[in-house]
């Protein structure tokens, strides 16, 4: 792997960046990309956010000025420098990026300890918070200022990936960057706290009843699972972006060391998602790569070519053969 002072000298060499996260973009990947764009900007550069997935409803509020670019839109002889963030492995960014990598130069950012490091230079910290702490990181190595629009896209990769700073995650490091962007000015915390953690809606709330009378408990109630078929999120005008906190709901329950959700992806073939939370001693990241996935030890997942109840069967018969068994 490289270190932060490799990434710097690419984005100093670089006039023309593209900056791309993984699919189905969540709080961290957005923020960081959104957030990087604009510092970017500040210093001169020509960046764009190339072949992003839709904004999920939660999140529009983020978008302001941004330029973004769909893949169709242009190629990689139009860039320097694509800049990819918050992705594992490159098969979880755009399809069409994938193409890319051959003919420009690739700059990897992430935080995840399975990344696969598929770029030209690989900046992984898997001791960072967020994706958003590390373009924070590489911003002042680099001698960028972090104008006050930035800051507020990057307190949202952070926030949002330590759980608004409760998940083990959350390092002294992430909250000292977290206070200097609060003292930029930007970052109007309980507004954006609103956005993104008050503003359910009714569909939200009828699928997350679908979910709590979907619940197991096994192993002794160790294990907690929910699961949604697509069905489910069609008959509560539902969304696959309107699944992102469901996980919460088997994580909280007393005495449960592995939380486990599961839901239908929509698209012709019935492929299922399943994202994984895990206490100590377990281990998710590992066990969500051998399937193909990722992540964090404590938070992972990965997408399982079965139908709901086929990939329900086999991730516990998984589980309970390396973590519960007789």
């Amino acid at each position: 792997m490289h270190t932060i002072n490799d990434a710097v000298r690419l984005f100093h060499a670089a006039r023309h960046v593209a900056i791309a996260t993984h699919i189905r973009p969540d709080g961290d990947a957005l923020g960081s990309a959104f957030g990087l764009r604009r510092i970017l900007s500040l210093a001169g550069k020509h960046a764009a956010v190339v072949a992003l997935d839709p904004v999920p409803e939660r999140y529009q509020f983020m978008v302001r000025d941004e330029i973004l670019l769909p893949a169709s839109a242009t190629g990689p002889r139009d860039w320097d420098l694509l800049t990819v963030l918050d992705t594992g492995a490159m098969d979880r960014a755009s399809a069409a990026l994938r193409d890319w990598l051959p003919l420009v130069t690739c700059l990897n950012i992430d935080h995840h300890p399975t990344n696969t490091a598929f770029g030209n230079v690989n900046y992984v910290n898997p001791a960072a918070s967020s994706t958003g702490e590390m373009v924070c990181d590489i911003a002042r190595a680099a001698g960028y200022a972090i104008p006050a629009e930035a800051a507020e896209a990057l307190w949202i990769a952070i926030i949002t990936d330590t759980g608004r700073f409760a998940f083990s995650n959350t390092t002294p490091a992430a909250l000292q960057t977290a206070a200097t962007l609060v003292q930029t000015g930007g970052v109007a915390t309980n507004w954006i706290n609103d956005q993104i953690f008050n503003s359910t809606t009714a569909a939200q709330l009828r699928l997350h009843g679908r979910a709590i009378n979907s619940l197991e408990l096994l192993h002794e109630g160790r294990l907690a699972m929910v699961s949604l078929s697509r069905e489910d999120l069609a008959d509560c005008g539902c969304r696959g972006e309107d699944t992102e906190d469901i996980i919460t709901i088997p994580r909280r329950i007393t005495g449960v060391e592995v939380a486990l959700f599961a839901y239908e992806l929509p698209g012709e073939a019935r492929n299922t998602k399943i994202s994984l939370r895990a206490s100590v001693p377990h281990d998710a990241a590992a066990f969500c790569q051998a399937l193909g996935g990722g992540g964090h030890a404590r938070a992972a997942g990965c997408t399982v070519e079965l139908p709901l109840a086929e990939a329900r069967r086999k991730i516990l018969e998984a589980i309970g053969k390396a973590w519960f068994p007789a």
